[in-house]
């Protein structure tokens, strides 16, 4: 059975409404108060639904491949030029190049959210005791204009049409709600037998968050957090108040948070989010029509000075508590409840790799698994994974223990890009991996092509850029040379697993091969790794075995010989506002412009001939 899994859609209206999802909040009033051509984030506009856009594909429940659309269209979060929302037309295409089938030998089509008019007026009831007169109209008129011309069964089948070549059988497009389908991303990913699943994300169809419990056959549904109360967009309102992006700069805010005081605004997120009893949680004041007056009547005015704010860092810490507060407090009911051993997470909130240390180590669950491709975009995943569950009957999934499902170019690719480009010399070794560690042990900055593409947010040794840890310069340069980002972002160890607990606390959190948990530092290591370790001490470690990325170990191996340290700084291969590279053309492009002071791709040994150019066609 064959069956391809997408997220997304086609945001075919005529005005630009995904605006907020490309530019910065230069005027956080734009983004959080009403009276624009489109609705703020926090009345949970249709329109903001279809980002990070992806395909993936099952063949008798195995994955085949799987990639984010923005490794293809480079443009982030898998948006067009105008800042629309798109189908994965080039992530589909590669996928089933990859498996070898066409459109044909598709047995079914699984899509990521399951919306129908009845779905809509139930989100609409949901909200209505929280908007009311021009504002709750003006969200209804919206979005029954982006369920009838984006969203609705027909015209995703029509717009898939277009893109196979010949019609769809209704029959064979099958929707699943959006947390389930981030709940089976997770739970039939994870190998277990049995588990606890929480899912959280902004919002899908009327909810924003998920629990249920995974067991041999089914994913039970026992609970969800219903529409306005997310902490996902609470999370999203705060990253765009204090002046970042409304999608994908959340990271930003939970890196920043490390430098705050958790107390000092600690009771005015208790005003946003009350925890209940029975282990829910709800939220006032997050659909307030004014909420940049609301939020400034707590923080006052957020202000910049050398790119860091401590009243930022204040307000980013208190949320990252109030985040791990209700975390925990959820957490701890249902697995007081269940008594169940094993824990799954997935949504965009499990990407925060703060709280998911923080899970871990709370001693809740004996493991805890989530999924690397967290947010939107292994959605695509989820919802072919539990459809082939779903027919099939499959008792038995076999586990993800690695991200490399994405394209893989051969030499001849690889060369024909190389003769091309300018302003480069290369060779091809026999053997690159010893060259590469003499580089880095130098303090060079070495971009990293090897292999399939990684899924996810996180370059894991296929698409990265490697330093030496053991000097915070290095780190330094990267930030401001060649990321281009803000210095109060940390970097991140990839680290051979067999010596990893000799550097890192990993008491409760145990080998994290997906660089999405932050443990620990060991204090009698800190001052060997100064390039990796952030502000509060920790690392968001990536854990490196030779059965799941052969040539990155040995690279591992081979530093530890040269330097004795068991490991390198890791970071994506991308400079900022990009996604990470994909083709051996992105990879040139990328190294160019940044200036690395070399490229290894696959077998070739790259060095820049002058430190700006592009490659040619």
């Amino acid at each position: 059975m064959v069956i391809l899994g997408i997220s997304g859609f086609e945001d075919i209206r005529g005005s630009s409404a995904t605006y907020a999802l490309r530019h910065r909040a230069d005027s956080r009033n734009d983004l959080l108060n009403f009276g624009y051509n489109y609705l703020p984030p926090q009345y949970f506009p249709l329109h903001l639904i279809g980002h990070d856009c992806s395909a993936a594909l099952l063949i008798d429940g195995e994955l085949i491949a799987f990639a984010a659309e923005e490794r293809f269209s480079r443009i982030k979060h898998g948006l067009n030029l105008a800042g629309k929302t798109v189908l994965p037309r080039a992530a589909i295409q590669y996928c089933l190049s990859q498996a070898g089938v066409t459109w044909k030998d598709i047995d079914y089509i699984a899509h990521f959210c399951d919306f129908n008019v009845p779905a809509v007026h139930n989100r609409m009831s949901m909200l209505s005791n929280e908007l009311n007169g021009d504002r709750l109209q003006l969200l209804k008129d919206q979005s029954f204009d982006v369920y009838e011309s984006c969203l609705s069964r027909e015209v995703l089948l029509r717009q898939l049409t277009q893109v196979a070549g010949f019609p769809i059988d209704r029959s064979r497009f099958i929707p699943v709600r959006h947390h389930l389908a981030h709940a089976a991303g997770a739970f039939y990913s994870s190998g277990f037998d049995n588990a606890l699943i929480l899912t959280l994300d902004g919002f899908g169809e009327f909810e924003s968050s998920l629990v249920a419990r995974g067991g041999e056959r089914t994913i039970d549904i026992i609970d969800w957090t219903e529409l306005p109360t997310s902490l996902g967009l609470l999370y999203q309102v705060i990253t765009v108040f204090l002046g970042f992006r409304l999608y994908g700069d959340e990271y930003k805010v939970m890196g920043l948070s490390s430098y705050g005081d958790r107390n000092r605004y600690r009771q005015a997120f208790r005003d946003f989010v009350e925890l209940k009893d029975d282990g829910r949680y709800a939220m006032s004041k997050i659909t307030s029509p004014n909420l940049s007056h609301t939020l400034k009547s707590y923080f006052g005015d957020v202000s910049w000075h050398n790119g860091f704010s401590q009243k930022a860092a204040d307000i980013a810490a208190a949320l990252q508590d109030t985040l791990e507060t209700t975390l925990l407090h959820v957490l701890s009911h249902y697995c007081k409840k269940y008594h169940l051993n094993n824990l799954c997470l997935s949504g965009g909130v499990a990407l925060n790799a703060t709280a998911n240390g923080m899970i871990k180590r709370s001693g809740l669950f004996e493991q805890v698994y989530i999924q690397p491709a967290a947010g939107d975009d292994g959605a695509s995943l989820g919802a072919a994974l539990y459809i082939d569950r779903r027919l099939s009957r499959r008792s038995v999934s076999k586990p993800i223990t690695h991200t490399y499902w994405g394209p893989q170019y051969s030499h001849e690719q690889i060369e024909n890009v190389l003769r091309a480009c300018g302003d480069i010399e290369w060779q091809r070794e026999h053997d690159v991996v010893p060259a590469t560690a003499r580089l880095l042990a130098k303090g060079r900055l070495v971009g990293w092509f090897q292999g399939r593409m990684e899924m996810g947010p996180r370059a894991l040794g296929a698409r990265s850029i490697l330093s030496d840890p053991r000097k915070r310069a290095y780190r330094d340069r990267l930030n401001s040379k060649i990321k281009e980002r803000e210095s109060f972002r940390p970097f991140a160890p990839a680290a051979l697993e067999e010596q990893a607990q000799h550097y890192f606390c990993l008491n409760g959190s145990g080998p994290d091969p997906f660089m999405i948990t932050t443990v620990p530092v060991r204090q009698d290591k800190q001052r060997l790794i100064p390039a990796v370790i952030h502000v509060d001490g920790t690392s968001r470690l990536q854990t490196v075995t030779e059965s799941s990325n052969y040539r990155f170990y040995r690279l591992l191996r081979e530093f530890h010989e040269i330097t004795g340290i068991p490991m390198v700084l890791n970071t994506s291969f991308n400079r900022a506002g990009e996604p990470i590279v994909c083709s051996p053309k992105d990879a040139l492009n990328c190294f160019l412009k940044c200036g690395l002071d070399a490229l290894v791709i696959e077998d070739f040994l790259v060095f820049p001939r002058q430190t700006s150019g592009e490659c040619r066609e």
